[in-house]
């Protein structure tokens, strides 16, 4: 995608998809005072989002992370993708972990920022993404360097409620290995007990909390 520049004539519609009603009114306040950028949609929900993009055809769709229901930013724009929306996604989180680092970058036009991130450095976001430049590197993954990616997908899966035999079966590996995985990550992390490496993990930023 060739990069877009802006100019005081060109507006940007954004679609906004997040059910916390406080953050959406201090969202689309910050909108409503920016010339180039136009809210000319909200929604609360996955479903009621795609009704919405569809309707209205946005330049930029700005989405939570976590939705209602079990959905989320990134298995909403695969939704959209599917149905054939190709402008870019900008999907906002309080939980910058690996996991949803690699969700984003598995899908075209999809970026991630944290909801952190001051209101005025996600607006200047909101205007790279739409013209195709992409956004710096998020340096909130810390700690994940010392945990491997075998070790760091079976905290993932944990977290998840999934039990070490249930995780052998889908990565087809031997419960043996999945057990020296959870020991080793165990010791990295300092912690004796699975709950207390999952509440480690969510303490660092490691894993996405529980639904």
């Amino acid at each position: 995608m060739s990069p877009r520049f802006w100019g005081m004539e060109d507006v940007i519609r954004v679609v906004v998809i997040d059910d916390q009603t406080s953050y959406v009114d201090a969202f689309g306040l910050a909108i409503s005072l920016t010339p180039d950028l136009e809210l000319v949609g909200r929604a609360t929900d996955a479903d009621s989002g795609i009704e919405v993009c569809k309707r209205m055809k946005p330049d930029l769709v700005v989405t939570d992370y976590r939705l209602p229901g079990g959905a989320t930013g990134t298995t909403l724009a695969t939704s959209l993708r599917e149905d054939g929306f190709s402008a870019p996604i900008l999907v906002l989180t309080g939980f910058m972990a690996p996991q949803v680092i690699r969700e984003a970058e598995e899908i075209d036009s999809l970026h991630a920022i944290s909801k952190n991130t001051p209101m005025t450095s996600i607006v200047n976001a909101m205007r790279q993404v739409s013209g195709g430049l992409p956004l710096e590197p998020d340096d909130s993954e810390g700690g994940t360097q010392s945990l491997s990616a075998g070790e760091l997908e079976v905290l993932e899966m944990l977290a998840n409620g999934q039990t070490p035999t249930e995780i052998a079966n889908f990565m087809h590996l031997s419960l043996h290995t999945v057990r020296a995985r959870i020991k080793s990550m165990h010791k990295k992390l300092n912690v004796a007990s699975q709950g207390e490496a999952i509440a480690t993990a969510i303490r660092l930023g490691l894993v996405v909390p529980p639904q």
